[in-house]
C-alpha cells in the first residue's frame, strides 16, 4: 500500500540519516516505522469518524494536532471526502469552516467532494458545499464527467434540479 511504501522509504532514509547522526540507524528506523504506524491510526480514525458522523473524534484529533488537509486514503480522498459522501454535513461543515480544509480537493480520479455528494444524493450536502463553501459545479473527474453527470446517473433528481441551473 502508499502507506506501506512511505514507511519503508521513511525507514531506508532514517537507516541513512543514522550513518551520519548521533543516534543509530536501527534506533531511527524504529522510531519512523512508529511514527508511520500512528500515521496509519490516525488516517484510519479520522476517515471513519467522517464517515461515520463522529464530530467529537474529529475534534480529538484537530486539538491534539494530528488532523490536517494533506491527510488522505490511498485514493486521494480525505476526511472531507468522505464526510460529503456519506452525508455527514456537521463533520463536514467543521472540516472545512472550522479547520480550514478546502471544500474542493480532489482524489486520484479527480472526484471532489461535491460530486461524491451528488454521486450519493446527499442534497443538504450538496446544498452546503456549494451554497457555503462555493464549491465548483464545473470541475469535471478524469472519466469528463460533472458532478451534474454523477447525481444524474445515479437518478438523483432532487440534486439534478439544484444543479442544473448553476451548470450553465
Amino acid at each position: 500500500s502508499e502507506l506501506e511504501h512511505q514507511c519503508r522509504t521513511s525507514r531506508e532514509s532514517g537507516r541513512v540519516a543514522g550513518r551520519r547522526g548521533s543516534l543509530s540507524s536501527k534506533h531511527i528506523g524504529e522510531s519512523t516505522a512508529v511514527d508511520c504506524l500512528a500515521r496509519g491510526m490516525v488516517l484510519h480514525r479520522a476517515i471513519q469518524a467522517a464517515r461515520d458522523g463522529d464530530l467529537e473524534a474529529l475534534r480529538d484529533l484537530a486539538s491534539s494536532g494530528h488532523l490536517s488537509p494533506p491527510i488522505s486514503d490511498s485514493q486521494g480522498a480525505g476526511p472531507v471526502h468522505h464526510a460529503a459522501r456519506c452525508g455527514r454535513l456537521l463533520c463536514l461543515q467543521f472540516l472545512v469552516s472550522d479547520l480550514g480544509m478546502p471544500a474542493d480537493p480532489r482524489t486520484r480520479t479527480g472526484a471532489t467532494p461535491l460530486y461524491l455528494a451528488c454521486q450519493e444524493g446527499h442534497l443538504h450536502v450538496v446544498e452546503c458545499l456549494i451554497k457555503e463553501f462555493g464549491a465548483d459545479v464545473h470541475l469535471r473527474a478524469r472519466d469528463g464527467m460533472t458532478c451534474l453527470h454523477a447525481a444524474a446517473h445515479m437518478g438523483h433528481q432532487a440534486v439534478v434540479d439544484l444543479i442544473a441551473p448553476l451548470s450553465k
